[in-house]
C-alpha cells in the first residue's frame, strides 16, 4: 500500500465532543493510516493531553491566534505533498475515502487545491455562484454531485486539500486577511492564476457549520482585533475584491478550462 498523499491539519477550539466524533469518523473510514495534526487554537488547558492523544501530531497556542495563522503553522510542521485542512465540525462517511482521494490526485496532473464542497464559478466581488457536494443535506446549499469529481473555481473551507508546493510557492496561505474569512476563495484562485486546477470530490459528508462564531466568548475575541462578525466578513470581502476584482468574475468547463474577463487564463499542462 503507497503512503497517502495528504496528511489532515485539524484546528480545534475546545468543541471536544465534536472532535472526538471528527477523528473517530476519519478512523472508521479510512483504508489505511492518515498522519492528523491537531493545532489545539487556545483549547481550555485541561483538554491538553487528550487533544494531544487524539492525532499523530499536536501544536498547543496558548490563545486563540485565529483560523488563518494557525493554518499557516501547519503546512510548516507536515511534509505531505497535500495538506487537508478540514473542520473539527465535518464528518466524513465515506468509507475508504482516502483511496478515493489518493486516486483522484494522482491522476489528475497540477491540481492545486481539492475540497468536498464548490463552484464551478465566482463573482470576484467576493461571492461564490454555484455549489455542488455529497453533504447529507446538499440540496439546501446547490445541487448533488453525480460524477465522482468535477473541476471547480471556489471551494468551501470546511475541506481544503491543498498543494504543498503552491503553499510555498504563494509563501503561505491568505497572509492579507485577517483571522478568518475569505481564505478559501483566495487560495483557490491563487492557484487558477498560477496554472494549477481547482477540483470537487465526491466525497458522502455531514457538516454541522456555523461552530466557531457560535461559541460564547466569540464576540469578545473579535472585539480584540476592532471587529464584529459582521466588519470582519465586510473587511476581508473587501480586501478579496481589491485584490481580484478586476478579474470579474471565473468560471471552469467541464475540461478545466478556467475563463475571466479577459478571456481563457493559461493553465499548466
Amino acid at each position: 500500500m503507497t503512503a497517502p498523499l495528504f496528511s489532515i491539519a485539524i484546528l480545534v477550539l475546545n468543541q471536544m465532543d465534536m472532535t472526538r466524533q471528527c477523528i473517530q469518523t476519519i478512523r472508521a473510514h479510512s483504508s489505511q493510516h492518515v498522519p492528523i495534526l491537531i493545532i489545539d487554537n487556545g483549547s481550555d488547558p485541561a483538554y491538553q493531553e487528550e487533544l494531544r492523544g487524539l492525532g499523530d501530531y499536536y501544536l498547543r497556542n496558548e490563545t486563540n491566534i485565529g483560523v488563518i495563522p494557525a493554518m499557516n503553522q501547519a503546512w510548516q510542521l507536515l511534509d505531505t505533498p497535500y495538506i487537508m485542512y478540514l473542520h473539527n465540525d465535518l464528518f466524513i462517511l465515506e468509507p475508504h475515502f482516502d483511496a478515493k482521494i489518493n486516486r483522484i490526485l494522482a491522476a489528475i496532473p497540477y491540481v492545486g487545491v481539492a475540497g468536498f464542497g464548490g463552484g464551478h464559478s465566482v463573482d470576484c466581488r467576493g461571492a461564490r455562484t454555484s455549489f455542488t457536494s455529497n453533504m447529507i443535506n446538499a440540496e439546501l446549499y446547490g445541487t448533488r454531485m453525480q460524477q465522482e469529481f468535477v473541476p471547480s473555481v471556489v471551494l468551501d473551507g470546511m475541506c481544503l486539500i491543498v498543494r504543498k508546493e503552491l503553499i510555498l510557492e504563494i509563501g503561505g496561505i491568505a497572509l492579507q486577511y485577517p483571522v478568518h474569512h475569505y481564505y478559501d476563495l483566495d487560495i483557490c484562485l491563487e492557484s487558477i492564476y498560477r496554472g494549477y486546477k481547482i477540483i470537487t470530490i465526491n466525497i458522502a459528508i455531514n457538516h454541522v457549520g456555523s461552530q466557531t462564531s457560535s461559541q460564547a466568548d466569540y464576540t469578545l475575541w473579535l472585539a480584540q482585533y476592532g471587529h464584529t462578525e459582521h466588519t470582519l466578513h465586510g473587511h476581508n470581502q473587501q480586501i478579496f475584491y481589491q485584490k481580484w476584482g478586476h478579474k470579474q468574475s471565473v468560471i471552469v468547463d467541464s475540461y478545466f478550462n478556467y475563463f475571466d474577463v479577459n478571456g481563457q487564463i493559461p493553465m499548466k499542462v
